[in-house]
């Protein structure tokens, strides 16, 4: 598979992995031998991924053959013994580390003994001695001579005669309207049952089925909801990670499609798959731009601060935003004052009461762009601020145009997951947070959404004065 392009992040992580198909597995190594700057991509996401781990690289068959899982034939194969020498050692290394091929193979063999004393009926090859084949003139006068074989050939004569004065009889009683017999459903042709003897029927039969396509053999119900396509849905095949949300079960399977969320966006669907597969959130770029840069001194300040409490350094929906602080004794007014990355202030609430702790800005912000807010406390005519010249400077950020069209699309499909995976990439902490919360409830003993909520927890803690 020719690669064409520089491959994206998310493809670059299932690779590191080997979450790809082996044609596409192929034509990224191959790419990454020509394509530089796809070569420090792939060595930074191993880099990410292992953390302070040390690499660790294994040319065992056992590590290369671990994603090669068993077919439904190939446990056949291997029942029957029937597998060449070669696929047949590929087969037993590949068991040797994967404990769910065990299991089925088990399981598939286990049904196979015990339903094979079931089977009553064999179809083989009969022996038989070569006999003198008398021909039909050598039969009849064997038999004219006999007065015993002459008797029942009279007999056998009269009951056919019998038979057929019988089948008039009672057709001509359904055509003049008498009563009619219960409907009997014929059978096609003789069908060997368990247990069971053969049903015999007077209408033609199809030909005969060919010896070599019996007995037919059953896989075990365990082995064929995940490995027979035709015996069982998607969805219980091949499943690697599963969440159940609101709208039901959402799953990732080995080629990372996302199952049971077709109605979800192709961005929504890759996030998902992408977070399920490597148990991983990247770290929004707005965490990095919101991080508090330190306060321009304005002046000694000897009197204890109050605390900033919401927007923190996060992204926020709303372009009104409403602005929440603590309560600091003695204050008689308060004032909000919101300014650019630059310095210069934008808006400002004016004087609010010293009972007010909260204030909605009532014109809207631009989307999209990066704002700080402080807020001025009035204590016995002297200004106190929050943030302190010990703290640091009090970032948020409105989400832009298409972040918000997304996020409304979004809500429609009543997917917990999808908002979340959404709300963290966006750096929409808080909401991520609660998102991930709900999760675990329905999931209590998911460890995949629990380093999830983890990990946005510590961005939140991080990102606390």
């Amino acid at each position: 598979m020719e690669i064409t392009g520089h491959i994206s992040a998310t493809r670059m992580e299932r690779f590191s992995i080997g979450a790809l198909d082996h044609p596409e597995m192929n034509g990224v190594s191959v790419h990454l031998v020509d394509c530089r700057a796809c070569h420090h991509l792939f060595v930074e996401t191993l880099r990410r991924q292992l953390g302070d781990s040390s690499l660790s690289f294994s040319l065992a068959p056992e590590f290369w053959l671990r994603h090669e899982h068993l077919e439904y034939e190939q446990l056949v194969g291997l029942a029957d013994k029937t597998v060449d020498a070669t696929e047949r050692e590929i087969l037993e290394t590949h068991l040797k580390t994967c404990s769910s091929c065990r299991e089925d193979l088990s399981s598939f063999l286990a049904f196979q003994e015990q339903l094979e004393p079931q089977l009553s009926v064999r179809y083989g090859r009969v022996e038989t001695n070569r006999v003198y084949r008398m021909g039909w003139k050598d039969r009849w006068f064997g038999f004219a001579w006999s007065p015993a074989y002459a008797t029942a050939i009279v007999l056998i004569v009269f009951g056919l005669i019998t038979a057929v004065l019988v089948i008039k009889r009672r057709s001509a009683t359904l055509e003049a309207g008498g009563p009619r017999p219960s409907p009997v459903k014929p059978s096609i042709s003789p069908t060997p049952t368990l247990g069971s003897e053969v049903v015999k029927n007077t209408s033609p039969t199809p030909a005969p089925v060919p010896t070599e396509q019996l007995p037919i053999r059953v896989p075990s119900p365990a082995f064929a909801v995940k490995n027979k396509p035709s015996m069982a849905p998607a969805e219980n095949r091949g499943v690697i990670a599963e969440v159940n949300d609101e709208r039901g079960a959402i799953a990732v399977d080995r080629n990372g499609n996302v199952l049971g969320a077709d109605d979800l966006s192709q961005e929504a669907k890759r996030d998902i798959s992408e977070v399920l597969v490597t148990q991983k959130l990247k770290t929004p770029q707005s965490n990095e731009d919101l991080a508090g840069a330190p306060i321009t001194l304005r002046g000694p300040d000897n009197t204890p601060t109050f605390r900033l409490l919401s927007p923190g350094r996060e992204v926020v929906l709303s372009d009104h935003p409403s602005f929440a602080w603590g309560k600091l004794a003695g204050a008689t007014s308060y004032r909000v004052v919101i300014g650019d990355l630059k310095g210069h202030e934008i808006a400002s609430s004016g004087q609010i009461s010293g009972d007010q702790t909260m204030w909605t800005m009532p014109t809207a912000l631009k989307r999209g762009e990066i704002y700080t807010w402080e807020v001025e406390a009035n204590v016995d005519g002297k200004k106190v601020f929050a943030p302190g010249t010990s703290q640091t400077q009090m970032k948020f950020m409105v989400l832009s145009d298409r972040g918000a069209k997304e996020l409304e699309e979004l809500k429609k499909a009543n997917s917990h997951l999808a908002l979340g995976v959404f709300y963290a990439r966006e750096g929409m902490v808080t909401d991520a947070e609660l998102e991930f919360q709900i999760l675990i409830q329905a999931n209590p003993k998911s460890s995949v959404l629990k380093k999830l909520l983890k990990q946005v927890q510590s961005w939140k803690s991080s990102s606390a004065d």
